[in-house]
């Protein structure tokens, strides 16, 4: 049958009917490409019966080509270029699609039945009932910490720098929320210092400029939550012993190690180094200071020598929200372990919205994608309504470190941006943002767009879904796009096009619960339940 295209089966309606029910949901998604490329194929052979006159001047077994050489001085021939053009284009994206679908089958196998998405998706809900949860804490906190790093880099000291801070989207959350940054710290160009008796700061600072990366820990707790004690905190408080509180859990070993740390280090906490008090606090993260080490700085902190695990210092948060953000040096065990696993080079930083303009490589597959998609979502619910994360953003505004060709490793470095310079205290600092919001402002009356936060995390998706690059200013191209069938099926499709749009039912204001609790259970448990269908073999 392959081979004959005219074969009499392939006019049989029980091989539609097999196909219907091999493919379920996403046979219309393949008939509907098929459809594309016949009807791009019929155009072309219409156009290129202009080339017709051509096979009557062509000798017997004489290449068409040799044939245009021969008679091209005594005939003419008119025809379209740009609709050539545009046809080799559009059969080149639907074969990329036929391609990308045949991917997808290959990975599910057989379609996903109504019976096991709903097992999957009942075990996803059990399974993020309490991460719902974890994501007001993380989204306070997080507002926390940049409020605390703001007044922290508004002292005259650290008016000489420019400070970079890059916060990495996975975090954990039990009894304090704990965060991964990459620290960076730069130093303004300043006139030469005259006075050669420089001060040690100024030499400490200087140091610092070189060393300008730094990778630390980050776990902050509301300051109801640690107590009085922790509030009022004393320099001879180490003088006095501290009982140690018994931990009795049925658990395994390593969550009892992870709980016994958790004890020692908020006892620790008393004696740590207030960072507020500093003249600039950065020279306090780097290990390399503190233990007068020689060595240079490493690309992987985790693989330092003479590591400690002790409390760098903290910051003190005392505005809307009372936090205390504990600095620790990143350590395997602790951090994310793709920080401790790869590599961390300036060199390696790559943006997200680059990456999807080469080529989908082969090595990510439909289940990557999607975790990426999921990884996204789960961010917008992280950081939304933060400084860290702009009303506007866009995938421009999100980074990764490249770990040797691994893609699906790299991804997992993702991080979003934060700068400080000079600024006035307490002035926040608003992390680059996609677009303008003028933009959006006209949106909302043009194109009925009410949230650009969450319209633009409907770009991403569908960015990552046709694996392109997608301009949320053009708003006409990407509801085209966003209603043309999806390489991932149909329900990402169905998914993207509701995020886009805004459509869940409980308003359009993301601050509130309502809509974050909408799009956690209608996008990221739906996320949840297509990877673990397609995760089963």
């Amino acid at each position: 049958m392959i081979d004959d295209g005219a074969h009499k089966k392939w006019k049989s309606s029980s091989l539609e009917a097999s196909m219907i029910d091999r493919l379920g949901d996403n046979s219309q998604s393949l008939k509907d490409i098929i459809e594309d490329i016949g009807t791009i194929i019929s155009d072309v052979e219409k156009g290129l019966e202009c080339f017709s006159g051509l096979d009557k001047e062509r000798f017997k077994d004489e290449r068409l080509k040799d044939t245009v050489r021969r008679v091209r001085d005594r005939m003419n021939i008119v025809f379209d270029k740009s609709k050539f053009e545009k046809w080799t284009s559009d059969l080149r994206d639907s074969n990329s699609d036929l391609k990308l679908f045949r991917e997808q089958m290959g990975e599910l196998n057989k379609p996903i039945t109504r019976t096991r998405r709903g097992k999957n998706y009942a075990i996803a809900q059990r399974l993020h009932k309490y991460t719902f949860k974890n994501y007001t804490d993380t989204r306070m906190a997080s507002q926390a910490l940049h409020e605390a790093l703001c007044t922290a880099w508004s002292t005259p000291d650290s008016a000489h720098f420019r400070h970079s801070v890059r916060l990495f989207l996975e975090t954990k959350c039990r009894d304090e929320v704990q965060l991964d940054l990459v620290i960076s710290c730069l130093e303004h160009k300043m006139k030469q210092v005259q006075n050669q008796t420089a001060s040690y700061n100024a030499r400490l600072a200087s140091s610092l400029a070189l060393a300008n990366m730094m990778t630390v820990h980050v776990k902050s707790k509301a300051l109801v939550i640690l107590g009085p004690g922790f509030i009022t905190t004393s320099l001879d408080s180490n003088n006095s012993r501290q009982k140690r509180r018994r931990v009795v859990r049925f658990e395994d070993d390593s969550d009892k190690e992870t709980e016994i740390q958790s004890t020692l280090s908020s006892t620790s906490l008393e004696a740590a180094l207030d960072l507020q008090r500093t003249q600039h606090f950065c020279s306090e993260l780097v290990p390399k200071i503190l233990h007068g080490l020689p060595e240079a700085p490493s690309s992987n902190p985790c693989k330092r020598r003479n590591h400690t695990s002790a409390c760098l210092g903290y910051l003190d948060t005392w505005t809307r929200d009372e936090y205390r953000h504990s600095f620790f040096p990143c350590r395997e065990g602790v951090c994310n372990p793709s920080l401790c696993k790869g590599d961390i080079k300036p060199e390696g930083l790559t943006r997200m919205d680059e990456m999807l303009a080469k080529p989908r490589s082969d090595e990510l597959s439909v289940p990557e994608q999607l975790r990426l998609a999921l990884r996204l979502v789960s961010a917008v619910l992280r950081f939304n309504s933060t400084s860290w994360l702009g009303e506007c953003w866009g995938l421009q505004d999100l980074y990764f470190f490249e770990q040797d060709s691994d893609l699906a490793a790299s991804l997992k470095t993702l991080h979003i941006k934060a700068d400080w310079s000079k600024s006035p205290a307490g002035e926040l600092m608003d992390v680059d943002s996609a677009g303008d919001l003028r933009f959006f402002e006209e949106a909302k009356l043009v194109h009925g767009i009410y949230n650009a936060t969450v319209y633009n995390l409907g770009v991403a998706l569908l960015s990552i879904g046709r694996w392109v690059r997608v301009d949320p200013n053009d708003v006409l191209n990407v509801r085209r796009m966003a209603s043309q069938p999806c390489p991932l099926g149909p329900k990402y499709q169905e998914m993207t096009q509701k995020v886009l749009d805004c459509d869940f039912g409980c308003g359009k204001d993301l601050s509130k619960t309502p809509l974050q609790h909408a799009i956690f259970e209608g996008i990221m448990l739906e996320l949840e339940s297509m990877i673990s269908s397609l995760s089963i073999r």
